[in-house]
């Protein structure tokens, strides 16, 4: 099994986030909505969460944001996670959600939530292939969503 790293998200990065998110149409319609990748990440800036940027032997391969104490919740929440298209379906995700768990866990939380789009079933499907569990449906500004929860054992 290949072992990713990572490093935080800088600025160098942006290009390499958008050859993701260019084989990834449906997270470019339901995330970024006509915004620039740039006004996206800056949404984010006041919910002192961490993007970050996952590689396989030095060369990039996913990008990550999550929090560790959600305004809504007080809970760590993933936010985004997007694998490069031709490095999907090898672990990768399951292998960064882990990693993620494992830091959360230290700190004595007991759970990572995630939510998703309530039509969008390719991410609730990926999310319970790495250990999500359907919780509860949330309105937010107009919107539903399914919001999912993952135990850290």
């Amino acid at each position: 099994m290949v072992i990713l790293t990572w490093r935080r998200f800088e600025s160098s990065d942006l290009p390499f986030f958008q050859d993701v998110i260019s084989a990834s149409d449906e997270w470019r319609k339901n995330e970024l909505k006509g915004l620039s990748i740039e006004e996206y990440i800056e949404q984010y800036d006041d919910m002192s969460g961490e993007w970050r940027v996952w590689e396989k032997e030095g060369d990039p391969v996913a990008v990550s944001f999550h929090v560790e104490s959600a305004h809504s919740n007080q809970k760590p929440w993933l936010g985004t996670i997007l694998i490069m298209a031709e490095e999907r379906r090898r672990g990768f995700a399951s292998q960064i959600i882990s990693h993620l768990g494992g830091e959360f866990k230290v700190y004595g939380q007991k759970a990572l939530f995630a939510a998703v789009p309530i039509d969008e079933y390719e991410w609730s499907n990926f999310l319970s292939d790495c250990g999500f569990e359907q919780y509860k449906t949330e309105e937010n500004k107009g919107e539903t969503y399914l919001i999912m929860v993952r135990p850290l054992e």
